[in-house]
């Protein structure tokens, strides 16, 4: 069998700032943490109250289990945010009055 030579075997460019751009909406996000920490914690709960049922340890091990997603999730935004450029935001008033008088 012969091979083909064909656009599948090029490789495409890929530039940096391409890898560096969300893949995912901000509010499409945060509804996704919102929706995974609420079932971690009603999954951590559950089983702690099914084994031994003591339900304030269930209640206090799902918060926290389920606050722990929010806890990674800021930290990483905040450790990504150490490595970022910062964004300049232009407030078009450059030239403001101290009111000296």
């Amino acid at each position: 069998m012969a091979r083909k030579k064909g656009k599948g075997n090029q490789k495409e460019e890929i530039s940096t700032e391409d890898l560096r751009k969300p893949w995912i909406q901000k509010k499409n996000g945060r509804i996704v943490i919102t929706i995974l920490s609420i079932a971690m914690m009603i999954f951590v709960a559950a089983n702690i109250i099914i084994e031994s049922g003591d339900w304030g340890r269930g209640i206090l091990y799902g918060f926290l289990f389920g606050g722990s997603i929010w806890l990674v999730f800021g930290g990483m935004n905040w450790f990504h945010s150490l490595f970022r450029p910062k964004e300049k935001q232009e407030t078009g008033n450059e030239e403001q009055e101290t009111g000296s008088e």
